[in-house]
Parts: C-alpha cells; structure tokens; sequence
C-alpha cells in the first residue's frame, strides 16, 4: 500500500511487509511516509478547503461510500483479522458497525445548521437580524489505534467530512492496510482530491510535522492517555479531541439478576480479545452474591474458544504484539505472586493470552489501576453499593461504567454518583452505538465523538449580524 495525497497514490522513502498476526506470513506492504510527505498532505488538503464541498456532495459521498463498505464487507474483516489477530466475528460485527457510522454521517450532514440569535430583544440590538453559520475549523489530522482499524478511523473521517474538514491521517503502524482500503473507498465515492489524506510511517514524523504546522486545526486522537495527553502539550492552540483509555469498571448488586450479568461480563471483558477501551476490567460484586456470580464467571471464561482468529468460533485469538502478551502475563502472575487467586487462565497458548478470571486482586495494582488491554477480569467483593461507588471512582481513568441491580433506587444513585462519560443500568459497560455521545472524563480524554457530537466538535459558529 502507498500514501494517498491529492488523489493520488505515491510511494514512500521506503516499504515494509504486513504480516498475518496468527500466520506470520505476508500479506502485503506498506509505504513508510516521512515529514516532507506528512506536509505535502496538509498542502492538498489546504488547496481542497479553498475549493470547498457543497453540504449536498459530502452527503451523497458518505452515503456512497457506507454502501461500498457494505459490498466489500467480507474483505475488509479478513485485513483486520490478519493484520491485528482480531477474531474474524468480532472483525465482521466491526464492518458492519463502519457501515452504520457512514451512513449516520450522510444523513447528520444535512442536519447540521444555526439558529437564529434574538438580539432584537434587547435596545442595541434593535433592527438587526442576526444568526450562526456553522464553518467547518479546518484540517483535521486524524491518528488512529490499531483494535478498530475500520470504524474508529470512520469515526475520524466521517463526521470530518460531514463538518467540511479535510482530513490527513495517519493510522495506526499495526493497522494500516484497512486504512488504506478506506481511502480506495472514498476515491471510488467521488470525493475530491485532497479532501482525505494517507500518510503512514514513523509518528515521530508524520505526527510531529502535523502539530507544528499552524494549518492544522484539529487533531482527533483515539489511543493511550499518556500519548493523547502529550500530543494536546505539544500543540495546546489546536482543538484536541481525545478518546483514551480506560480501565472500565462494572458493579453487581445484591439485587442483581446474577445470571445475566455473568454473561454480559464475560461479553464485556473478553470480546475483541480485550482489546477496546472499554473492555471490562474491574468487577465490583455485593459479597452475598460473589459467590454464584464468581462460579458462573469461572465456568463461562474456562469454556471460552481461544487461539486461530481466522476461525468463526474463537473469541479470544492473540493480542497486538507478542511483546503485549508477554507484559500482560508478568502482570498476571506479579498479582498471583502477591496473593491473587487465578480462577480462570493466566496461561499463554500457542501464543495467545487464555481467557484470565482472577480475585483477591490487590485494589491498588496495577491490573486494577491500569489499563490492561486484554483478556483479563477481576472480582473484587465490596461491602455495599456505596463502596462500589467509592472503588469505581478512584480511578483517574473514566470512560463507561455499568451497574447491575433490580432495584430502580440503586440504580439512580449509581447514575448519579458515578465518575464517567457514560453511565450504563444492566447493560455492559462495553456498549457503545455509533450514533450516541462518546467521551471520557478525567484522564480519559476530552471532546465528544458519536456522529453528530463529532460534527459539532469539528464546526464553529460564526455568528452574523445585519442591520439595514
């Protein structure tokens, strides 16, 4: 795969092979981009902005482009699952999500609109009309990670150029022949030169090239917290819209359906091979029902189907790097070193992490204060939902969070108490629609993504006064 700039597509200083995560065999190249290329993207996509994109065309471009995903759907989950060993159903559920997220995108393009400004109201604004007109900020730069190497990057693309931004981006250095097969598909959309922009390569200079140059209005990341922090240090005149990580949280009530929230646990916590940022990680767990809920969770995580992610039946198939696996693994048996209980897994297969329950879990390790970024849950008993609160709510991390409970005041004061940007009442804390308000607070992150939030963060409102 080349770099895409103007339109057309360009080699880079150098290539490197794309190798199947599972196999190991190659499966294609891609460019390595430099800083001389990074700006050569901004300068298309400045000459792209002066030419402008009616609302109308970005409209009927997006929804052109969701029904090329659609018809390509097959091919673009097997380049996740060998690119990123993500399991081939987990990669089809994340096409099919991309196609929803295109087409929210052309129908908010049209949607998107001022309002009128009484200022008429008041004695100096006597005679006047006045208005907002919402204006596209300008460039996006768009770094995306490597565990939704489709719809994350549409999350970038799509409400960009629904809001008039033209986009230059740089994928993840793990994931970049789905990227690459995206821009394919806006070409073949009819989007105009310059409007969408591909350099792959070396962060250090594409990204850095793009934080210095004042062109560059926005810069949407999703990844760690301590990159996402350090790119918004590095250039704090531009608009940042940062989706980082997290540790998420999950609590069951002792008026919980046990059941039901065993299963949404081990969804939540092992799909994508725990993989996502809000993957569930913390399990806080009324201690009269520990007991039933932790024997059906050990059942559910032993029965689990891990290894080949080419095969339909596995969940669980092998992290990003072997390097990933290996850090993870130390972590595991630090904490059983420390007096963990290992429940469930813990064991490394044939290269893949097995799906891993712990309790007794040290509160302030790290595999409870850090993100862990894969297959790993840990029960830890509380006394009462207030306690839970309190453990949910020390982390510095808070993206979703969930409760368990029949009871309609537990579930009230959890929403009310707890630190994050989304609150969810007997549903995973995995959840998330492409359509809905996404954001973090505290160290996760800051903006708001979600089709429309996105558009919104990506415009402003020039506001316009006449008088006679």
């Amino acid at each position: 795969m080349k770099l895409y700039i103007d339109g057309e597509w360009l080699p880079g200083a150098a290539e490197q092979p794309v190798l199947d995560r599972w196999s190991g065999e190659q499966v294609g190249t891609v460019a390595v981009g430099t800083a001389e290329h990074a700006v050569l993207a901004v300068d298309a996509a400045e000459r792209a902005m002066r030419r402008g994109l009616p609302v109308p065309e970005r409209a009927r471009i997006l929804g052109a482009a969701a029904r090329l995903v659609a018809r390509r759907a097959g091919e673009f989950a097997r380049l996740v699952t060998a690119e990123t060993g993500k399991p081939i159903t987990a990669a089809r559920g994340e096409v099919d999500r991309a196609v929803q997220t295109l087409t929210w995108a052309a129908e908010e393009t049209r949607r998107t609109a001022g309002e009128a400004v009484p200022l008429g109201a008041i004695e100096s604004g006597a005679g006047t009309l006045a208005m907002t007109v919402p204006e596209a900020r300008g460039i996006a730069a768009a770094i995306t990670p490597f565990n939704f190497p489709v719809n994350l990057v549409l999350h970038k693309i799509a409400p960009a150029l629904a809001a008039g931004c033209a986009v230059v981006l740089k994928p993840s250095e793990k994931a970049v022949l789905a990227a690459g097969l995206l821009v394919e598909v806006f070409a073949e959309a009819g989007l105009p030169a310059g409007w969408l922009n591909l350099v792959t390569g070396p962060p250090a200079e594409v990204v850095d090239a793009w934080l210095a140059d004042p062109r560059v209005a926005v810069v949407t990341f999703t990844g760690s917290t301590r990159i996402g922090w350090e790119l918004k240090a590095r250039s704090p005149r531009k608009l940042h819209v940062l989706e980082l990580g997290s540790n998420t949280a999950m609590v069951v009530t002792a008026a919980a359906d046990v059941e039901r929230a065993a299963a949404d646990a081990v969804t939540a916590a092992l799909a994508g091979s725990g993989q996502a940022c809000v993957s569930l990680q913390r399990l806080y767990v009324a201690r009269e029902v520990a007991g039933r809920l932790t024997a059906a969770l050990g059942a559910a995580f032993t029965s689990v189907r891990h290894g080949d992610p080419h095969d339909p039946e596995t969940v669980v198939g092998p992290l990003i790097t072997p390097q990933a696996t290996t850090a993870l693994k130390a972590a595991i048996d630090a904490a059983v070193a420390k007096g963990a209980r290992l429940l469930a897994g813990g064991e490394v297969v044939n290269g893949v992490l097995t799906p891993t329950l712990l309790t007794d879990v040290d509160p302030d390790g790290p595999l409870v204060c850090e993100e862990a970024f894969g297959p790993l849950l840990s029960v830890l008993p509380v006394d009462d939902l207030d306690a839970a609160i309190d453990a949910v709510n020390r982390s510095s991390m808070a993206l979703n969070t969930a409760v368990y409970t029949r009871d309609l005041g537990e579930a009230m004061r959890f929403a009310e108490r707890a630190q994050a940007g989304t609150v969810l009442v007997n549903m995973p804390p995995s959840y998330r629609a492409d359509h809905m308000p996404y954001a973090g607070v505290k160290d996760s992150g800051q903006g708001t993504e979600g089709v429309r939030y996105a558009i919104e963060e990506l415009q402003h409102h020039k506001l316009v006064v006449l008088k006679p």
